[in-house]
């Protein structure tokens, strides 16, 4: 059995750590800016998270797909294996928009509430659907086509935002906008999903999901950089200067395009792609560096456990959140609960908040701990 590349398992521990970190602070009105999102247009530390969680699995699609291939009987297998993976993505997802119970409510009605408004798509949702589409692109397109094949997508994408006209319910018609809830993907989001089943529910003119299906496309293309990085780096052993400046070239061209194509997260935007996808280039060639002249990540280090099992710690985070939320004490939610201690002990609200977040990644690791160490992963 081939080693695993410790750098990457460590990689995808930052990714689910600050994923985790910036989804639960104390309070959502005293966060420092680098923990949020940008607001609409722009790019912060928080923005990268998702995408770096998507580079990395194309990294690791790049050093185990060949393999599998190798021992599958046929292709027909290792797509029905993909597509399987992809859609308990999509299920673990809706689980977790399920498993919620507002216990205050005395006429709370789960089904009316819950289940009727499931909402389709969303973190691992994206994760399912991008990791089987990869899979499928690597099967039929030969390898040394695939970051054309990431570009063109980018390019369609672009394509199909600038171009292709939509109209409101009111009869006005729209082209080439990159707005909250007014771009041809809101508006497909909309007409194709419905506006009770997706994140922004209230966007007007359009109903969309930041998760949604046509940015799904250059999503795609965020897995196919990553698997182009691994194979260049991890499977090619190629010159890692050369990945370099052509990631640094990437990153500034993003920067140039960004004033006709802004750089967007919700809408996965092509100069997002390319600015991320450059950034975790370099953040890939130094978890590998760090690995092979330093040893930084050692069996059991804390981010080597949570990249290991990585769907496990998102699903006990996502289960714990809920309950934090659902359990009631004294009149209040067990969240709060906890909360406010810290608020007493730590007088400026953002710190207070940022202890909390930093307790609640604490408590989640500490069932992975104790997977860990009884060589207990959950494989997707």
């Amino acid at each position: 059995m081939t080693p695993r590349v410790h750098a990457l398992d460590a990689l995808r521990g930052v990714a689910i750590f600050a994923m985790l970190l910036v989804n639960n602070p104390g309070s959502w009105q005293h966060v420092y800016g680098p923990l949020l999102h940008a607001e609409w247009h722009g790019l912060t530390p928080t923005d990268l998270v998702f995408p770096g969680f998507i580079f990395v699995m194309g990294v690791t699609i790049a050093i185990q797909l060949p393999r599998v291939l190798d021992r599958a009987p046929n292709l027909y297998c290792v797509l029905l294996t993909a597509f399987k993976r992809g859609g308990t993505l999509v299920l673990l997802g809706w689980f977790l928009y399920l498993f919620w119970y507002d216990f205050s409510a005395p006429q709370y009605d789960w089904v009316a509430s819950r289940l009727s408004s499931l909402r389709y798509l969303g973190v691992l949702q994206r994760l399912g659907i991008v990791y089987a589409l990869t899979v499928l692109i690597m099967c039929v397109v030969p390898r040394r086509w695939l970051f054309s094949v990431a570009i063109g997508l980018l390019f369609i994408y672009w394509l199909l935002m600038s171009l292709v006209p939509y109209t409101t319910a009111d009869g006005q018609i729209f082209q080439g906008l990159w707005l909250h809830g007014n771009s041809l993907a809101a508006y497909l989001d909309n007409l194709w999903l419905g506006s009770e089943h997706v994140y922004y529910s209230k966007a007007s003119p359009f109903a969309f999901d930041p998760e949604g299906l046509l940015s799904t496309i250059p999503a795609v293309s965020s897995c196919l950089l990553g698997v182009v990085a691994g194979r260049y780096m991890l499977v090619e052993n190629g010159c890692p200067t050369k990945l370099l400046n052509f990631a640094l070239l990437g990153i500034c061209a993003g920067a140039a395009l960004s004033t006709w194509i802004p750089i967007n997260k919700a809408l996965w935007t092509p100069t997002f792609v390319i600015i991320t996808s450059g950034i975790l280039v370099y953040l890939l060639w130094a978890a590998i560096t760090l690995e092979k002249r330093f040893q930084w990540f050692r069996p059991g280090s804390p981010l080597l456990v949570a990249g290991t099992n990585s769907i496990a710690l998102y699903m006990i985070a996502g289960i714990f959140t809920r309950l934090l939320l659902m359990i009631r004490v004294d009149g209040a939610s067990l969240k709060q609960w906890i909360y406010q201690p810290i608020t007493q002990v730590v007088s400026d609200p953002k710190l207070a908040s940022l202890c909390f977040a930093l307790l609640f990644c604490f408590v989640c690791y500490l069932p992975l701990r104790w997977m860990y160490r009884r060589n207990l992963f959950w494989r997707v």
